[in-house]
């Protein structure tokens, strides 16, 4: 892909990029949401002091670890989330440092009309 500005298609695949990158940020949001939230629920269950028997103890037992492996997931799409607001950044600076090095106005001598002489 060129600089952001070269022409209309790369301004078209720098918008297209941009839109990809804006889509699979909202999804690891939800995703992260969704992932903290089922994490919550398993240790908002403890209920450690009141199960007595071996079965229970082992079921509360993995109901910790799988709390545990979701906590982790919950960091992992944190990074990745980190990672694709980076690029959303980086990709809307370099469109802006491209669109800056372009020239605001461009003196075009005024068309002389006929009439005028």
């Amino acid at each position: 892909m060129g600089a952001p500005g070269d022409t209309f298609l790369s301004d078209y695949a720098v918008e297209a990029r941009l839109g990809e990158l804006r889509q699979r940020r909202m999804l690891l949001r939800e995703l992260r949401d969704d992932v903290a939230l089922a994490a919550a629920r398993l240790t908002a269950g403890d209920l450690t002091g009141s199960w007595r028997s071996p079965a229970q103890q082992g079921y509360d037992a993995q109901r910790g670890d799988l709390a545990g492996d979701l906590r982790r997931a919950v960091g992992l799409i944190e990074e990745a989330l980190v990672a694709v607001v980076t690029s959303i950044d980086e990709i809307r600076a370099a469109r802006n440092a491209a669109a800056a090095s372009i020239p605001a106005s461009v003196s075009v001598p005024a068309p002389v009309s006929v009439l005028s002489r």
